[in-house]
């Protein structure tokens, strides 16, 4: 079985997560690629994982276009969706916001595998944004970040694309 596993790593956590995926999954087996570096040609492999970072709700725009491109394509074989953030009170709302009904009814799994919220990495303004945000959430019972990446979650999404798979 070959994997691909397609993402979009703004600071470095979506890609640590989509390594740890194709740890899970096999390496041997997975071809890991960055959207930085053009679009994968879908044909040859078995089964995809998407993975993208989330920022203001919103996924890589490169990661959008290339679902909606290969959409027949990615829906002809298993495939699921990842993404990495630290807001986990507006998981629903991304994923309702960033992919339509097609996408969600055809993915074997939507998930998201936590995230990492580090402004030092961060530039320019998303920087001061961050900090901004932060410094205001302070004391909000109601604001929870997630500061950390769920190894089980990549674990069960491993199992599901295995599982489908076979």
């Amino acid at each position: 079985m070959k994997n691909l596993i397609i993402y979009a790593s703004k600071t470095g956590t979506t890609k640590k997560c989509a390594a740890l995926l194709a740890a899970n999954l096999g390496a041997e087996s997975c071809t890991l690629w960055n959207i930085d570096d053009g679009e994968p040609e879908l044909s040859g492999f078995d089964c995809a994982a998407v993975g993208s970072y989330i920022r203001m709700g919103v996924i890589d725009k490169r990661i959008s276009a290339f679902i909606e491109k290969h959409r027949e394509q990615l829906f002809a074989m298993p495939f699921g969706v990842f993404f990495c953030g630290c807001l986990e009170d507006k998981v629903s709302k991304a994923i309702i916001k960033n992919f339509d009904d097609g996408v969600l009814e055809h993915a074997l799994c939507v998930e998201c595998f936590g995230g990492v919220l580090e402004p030092e990495k961060q530039s320019g303004p998303a920087k001061f944004v961050l900090k901004m945000m932060l410094k205001a959430a302070k004391g909000d019972p109601g604001f929870r970040v997630s500061n950390e990446i769920f190894p089980e979650r990549i674990s069960y999404f491993a199992k599901e694309i295995s599982d489908a798979a076979e």
